[in-house]
């Protein structure tokens, strides 16, 4: 009869990483949102007249540059921060804090430089506003796109590295689709639902917007696997895993439920 290892019989909790991808992108469009347009509206002294999870609408007209820069700049900037919370952690202790602050990382750094370059293509989004104005057009796009592009590949090799801490050695391609897949189908999910909801945006944009920064710009997260050498670590690192957590369940069942109902239908009127 087969015996398995220690490390081999032990497997991060499905639900509980369910739960940190929620938890994740929640918290990732609210320093985008909130945190970054909301609060550089009350600053530049106006008022958020209109908030979903996907976008914020403030009083001011015209609308001061830096509220709509603050967006993806304050998200970026927290991904950052969060990458250097987590090079301060002991790889082996609070390894659902980490993954949780792993995915919030990877979700800042993922979206706000997938952003960028979306806008560039679409010509739509807080990037296109930036350069309105700017001529030639094309060629400030094209920036759009190549900035956002190098940056979201960057910060797939950031997300690369760090993960590798958390995994250790164990490289095993079933544990990485686990870890990597169920958060990322999860948040995807949540946010495609709290999208279909909503009430104040021209039909079906918030779901659009919601299938985007979840599904679209978090795909490199299910790729980063790819990029072995970032990956495989040349001597034997023990890892940590993902444990079954009553209180990180109740706590992405509670914020989720609150995001869709308020945000999620939208407050206020259309932006």
């Amino acid at each position: 009869m087969a015996v398995l290892s220690k490390d081999a019989a032990v497997k991060d909790d499905a639900v509980v990483l369910g739960a940190l991808g929620v938890l994740a992108y929640i918290s990732s469009m609210m320093t985008h949102e909130a945190l970054g347009h909301g609060a550089v509206c009350i600053l530049a002294g106006g008022h958020n007249v209109a908030m979903t999870g996907w976008s914020e609408g403030c009083n001011l007209h015209p609308e001061p540059l830096a509220i709509t820069t603050a967006g993806p700049a304050v998200q970026f900037g927290a991904g950052l921060l969060a990458w250097l919370v987590l090079r301060r952690l002991k790889p082996r202790r609070f390894a659902n804090l980490r993954s949780f602050l792993w995915l919030y990382m990877v979700f800042d750094l993922l979206m706000s430089s997938g952003y960028v370059a979306y806008s560039g293509v679409t010509n739509f989004g807080d990037g296109a506003v930036i350069i309105a104005g700017l001529t030639p057009r094309f060629l400030w796009r094209g920036i759009l796109i190549l900035a956002g592009a190098v940056i979201y590949y960057l910060s797939m090799w950031a997300a690369a590295l760090e993960l590798r801490r958390f995994v250790g050695s164990d490289n095993n391609p079933r544990r990485l689709k686990r870890i990597l897949w169920i958060p990322y189908l999860a948040a995807g999910a949540f946010a495609c639902c709290a999208g279909a909801l909503n009430r104040t945006e021209a039909p079906g944009l918030a779901l659009e917007l919601a299938l985007i920064s979840s599904f679209g710009a978090g795909f490199g997260i299910v790729r980063l696997p790819d990029l072995r050498h970032a990956m495989v670590l040349k001597v034997s690192v023990p890892g940590s895993h993902v444990r079954w957590s009553i209180a990180w369940v109740l706590a992405a069942t509670a914020i989720g439920a609150i995001f869709m109902l308020t945000l999620g239908l939208g407050l206020g009127g259309r932006s």
